[in-house]
């Protein structure tokens, strides 16, 4: 029976979907880092963020080629609920007008502990062994995205709310 006080327990996901849900969270990081890769208010963070955003893409990219290699009719239409599941706040990102950098460096904290929390729960209930360890293989990267940026906000003195709650 599932914690109580876990994340609510979602439906089962075709592969499919798990790979598009997986897609868009992925294109979602890969434009967030990019923006912050032009704002940060340091040339190391800058640097870091531009790193993140190529290595979101490259995920991105293996998970579209695994859903045109394997479901090439496949097509759906992501709920908000769908897309909660692995992003935090709001897709667009704009630093300094709409958002404070503190609070985008604390949205992308959540979201990355979403994302790899994604990874390895499906990692665990997909049959197929290539999306097992793909699946695996993006939690551990999103779980050592959350540690960099965590080392990243406390080096900016930017306090993580991701410390103030659970472990998912």
């Amino acid at each position: 029976m599932a914690d109580q006080h876990s994340s609510p327990v979602q439906p089962d996901f075709s592969p499919d979907k798990l790979l598009t849900i997986g897609a868009y969270g992925e294109t979602v990081a890969a434009y967030r880092y990019l923006v912050l890769s032009e704002k940060a208010p340091t040339e190391d963070n800058r640097r870091v963020f531009a790193d993140m955003a190529d290595e979101e893409q490259e995920h991105k990219q293996r998970l579209q080629k695994l859903l045109a290699d394997h479901y090439p009719d496949s097509d759906f239409f992501l709920t908000p609920q769908d897309k909660e599941l692995v992003i935090t706040g709001p897709r667009l990102l704009d630093v300094h007008r709409e958002i404070s950098f503190p609070q985008a460096m604390s949205m992308l904290l959540q979201t990355e502990r979403k994302t790899a929390g994604f990874y390895a729960r499906y990692s665990k209930a997909v049959a197929q062994r290539e999306l097992q360890a793909l699946f695996h293989e993006l939690a551990e990267e999103g779980a050592e995205h959350f540690h960099r940026l965590r080392s990243l906000a406390r080096q900016a003195g930017i306090e993580d709310s991701a410390d103030h709650q659970s472990s998912s």
